[in-house]
């Protein structure tokens, strides 16, 4: 099966960005393709309880986090860009099963996949 790399790197605040990166990547498991998330810079602010993307009428993360759990998705984020905006691992919504990494292992990581689509 081919591995899809979802990278976000815009703010979840007032951008569809990081909406339409998770219904992609949803739609990627009828294509026989494996997607992963990666949030970048601004779009670790979504991790955050606090992030509500109905309130600017996107998926509401309710709806994600079901996808997330039915396929498993795997959902990443660079520890440098949470400490950069004060995200406290308390403050992470734990249904993202958020797994993190250090700046230095993107290179290696991003060509890990056969494709990688930046949002």
């Amino acid at each position: 099966m081919k591995k899809v790399l979802f990278a976000v790197y815009n703010a979840p605040a007032g951008s569809i960005w990081i909406n339409e990166a998770l219904r992609s990547a949803f739609g990627m498991y009828g294509e026989d393709l494996e997607p992963v998330i990666l949030f970048l810079n601004e779009a670790v602010l979504a991790v955050r309880k606090q992030c509500k993307p109905e309130i600017i009428e996107c998926l509401p993360l309710s709806i994600t986090f079901k996808y997330l759990e039915k396929y498993n998705t795997q959902v990443y984020a660079v520890k440098e860009e949470l400490e950069k905006y004060s995200i406290e691992e308390n403050e992470i919504e734990p249904h993202w099963n958020l797994k993190t990494m250090i700046k230095e292992e993107l290179p290696e990581f991003v060509h890990s996949f056969d494709k990688v689509v930046f949002f």
